[in-house]
């Protein structure tokens, strides 16, 4: 669009979705874009089924705990919380009221959150933060989850996404590296011990060689390299639950009125 005809799509609408992603390894199997690439394809779908504006992804993001691996090219907590900002902050001097995220990188969940924070405070937006995975939190994916890091959800959205982007021959996902028998590793970051979990912030070779991973402790996924049942209609098919979903959730969003703050006194 241009300047013009985003003002007048502006007076219509006071809602746009930002996608986020990153640039960094995704095993042997996937490219580096996967993040961004993702993010990036379900926005479009999501922008030409319900209407709503789709801002340009943001390619890099926070991925720091990967950068031993080739291609991985990052922007640190305190950055990345600046560009979010900053661009909220010009989303809002036109107007726009509340932002969805459609973020395909983990990594950058806690800078987008800060940023959304700092944005309420100063004028009163509303952001909603939004990742594939959580969306598919109830989903099964052949046995999996759908939080994986290079796993079956990933390289379906992927597949979906850009096709040339994934070396299937190559696909295997691999259980979460363990090095102690009672601090039980779940991912590059998460811990069970006894019956609660502890977070140690890892980098992701500490915990994989491959830089795919399970993120789940060995007992409850195992390493796999089957992965034939990632089919393009299977893709396409996870693809539209995704898009369909947020289709759904942005007018609801939209619509969203929070009661005034007020103090009260006993």
């Amino acid at each position: 669009m241009t300047w013009v005809e985003i003002e007048e799509r502006l007076k219509e609408t006071k809602i746009v979705v930002f996608p986020t992603g990153s640039v960094e390894q995704h095993g042997h199997h996937l490219g580096v874009g996967a993040d961004w690439l993702q993010a990036d394809e379900i926005a479009r779908r999501v922008g030409e089924k319900s209407g709503a504006i789709v801002l340009p992804t943001l390619c890099y993001g926070v991925s720091g705990h990967h950068k031993e691996f080739p291609g991985v090219l990052t922007m640190t907590f305190g950055t990345y919380k600046q560009v979010i900002f900053e661009i909220l902050e010009s989303l809002n001097r036109y107007g726009v009221e509340k932002v969805v995220f459609m973020n395909g990188h983990g990594g950058n969940a806690g800078a987008i959150v800060e940023a959304a924070k700092e944005a309420r405070d100063r004028f009163g937006m509303l952001c909603a933060v939004t990742h594939w995975w959580d969306i598919l939190k109830n989903e099964s994916i052949h046995g999996h989850t759908a939080e994986q890091h290079a796993g079956y959800a990933e390289t379906a959205l992927t597949l979906a996404s850009r096709p040339e982007a994934v070396r299937m021959e190559k696909a295997i996902v691999v259980a979460t590296r363990q090095v102690d028998p009672e601090i039980q590793l779940t991912r590059a970051g998460l811990a069970r011990f006894k019956n609660g979990i502890v977070r140690i912030p890892l980098r992701v070779i500490d915990v994989t060689d491959t830089g795919s991973m399970t993120e789940t402790h060995p007992d409850d996924t195992e390493t796999t390299s089957d992965y034939s049942m990632i089919t393009p209609e299977y893709s396409e098919e996870l693809m539209e639950k995704v898009v369909d979903w947020l289709c759904e959730f942005i007018p609801r969003f939209e619509s969203l009125t929070l009661p005034q703050a007020t103090k009260r006194y006993p």
